[in-house]
């Protein structure tokens, strides 16, 4: 992908709404969750200067998904952004219990899931910094 070098090849790069609670939630955990051994994941506001960067090259898809999930491999979006981080973080456990749902039914709940995260999680503000490892965050 061409804006490789932009972004660097430090690992995958999840989009993820910068104003959901919810959302902030997951990349804390994520942190949390991640072993060691594993690649780091690197994170940017699905409504940020990266996102628009890559967008503009058309790397990165126009739908604004809750979660993106951009690898050098391509995107992946929406549940199966979420299972292929639970997989890239180690957690390979709760990626295949994750994949196992029916296909219907996981789609089902993330869509919900995400149309309605705001309302049920409420937002934080834009600027609200995350606790730990700001060199891990991508404007």
């Amino acid at each position: 992908m061409a804006v490789t070098s932009d972004i660097g090849p430090r690992g995958p790069l999840l989009f993820f709404d910068g104003e959901c609670a919810l959302c902030h939630g997951a990349v804390r955990r994520i942190l949390k969750w991640e072993r060691p051994q594993e690649q780091g994941i690197m994170f940017a506001p699905l409504h940020g200067e990266t996102a628009e960067r890559l967008r503009q090259a058309g790397d990165l898809p126009e739908d604004k998904e809750a979660v993106i999930l951009w690898t050098a491999e391509g995107t992946t979006q929406g549940e199966a952004a979420v299972g292929h981080v639970l997989d890239i973080i180690g957690r390979k456990g709760w990626a295949r219990a994750f994949s196992c749902m029916p296909y219907a039914l996981r789609t089902m709940g993330y869509r919900l899931t995400a149309r309605n995260r705001h309302r049920w999680f409420g937002r934080v503000p834009a600027s609200c910094p995350m606790p730990s490892q700001p060199s891990r965050f991508l404007p």
